[in-house]
């Protein structure tokens, strides 16, 4: 498989079938912006032994073919007021896809899962403080079809990372 036909597969695909189509300069350059995305074709070239142009060809590729789908900031939420991560799990009695609207519009949810279980959708959430957290909870209940919540607070984060990739064994 070509890198440029990866849009084409399923979103189910296997991480396998991506690391085919990156050779180790590309894992290189992935793990380098994972870091710091702030560095400079000319840092990220001598990194990989290529000239910035054929880094910023092979950044282009990377982002039109949908392995890199953002550049952005990492901000630090408790300096911002946000000092309460949680999760919020969601029994529905409708379907998530009728859900997602009104979840939209709710700023304090960074991310939204649909799983498997007996939950039906799991929230990650961002607040000031837990009276936030309940003003929040009763906001998701108000949800036509949100049956229950479920809440936990995060006492700690112990692990974030950026995806660990895999490089294939050819060398740089």
């Amino acid at each position: 498989m070509k890198i440029s036909n990866i849009r084409q597969v399923p979103k189910y695909f296997r991480y396998d079938e991506v690391s085919l189509s990156l050779d180790k300069k590309d894992f290189a350059l992935i793990e380098a912006l994972q870091q710091n995305a702030s560095r400079r074709l000319e840092d990220l070239a001598k990194m990989v032994h290529l000239a910035p142009s054929s880094v910023h060809d092979r950044l282009q590729k990377l982002e039109r073919v949908g392995i890199i789908r953002q550049w952005t900031i990492k901000l630090d939420a408790p300096a911002l007021g946000l000092g309460v991560l949680a999760f919020v799990g969601i029994r529905a009695t409708k379907p998530c896809s009728e859900l997602l609207d009104a979840l939209r519009a709710i700023p304090a949810i960074e991310e939204c899962h649909s799983v498997a279980g007996e939950l039906s959708m799991m929230l990650k959430v961002r607040v000031a403080g837990t009276p936030a957290l309940l003003e929040l909870s009763d906001r998701l209940r108000a949800i036509p079809g949100v049956e229950q919540t479920e809440t936990t607070i995060v006492l700690k984060t112990q692990i974030d990372r950026p995806i660990t990739l895999k490089p294939p064994e050819a060398s740089l």
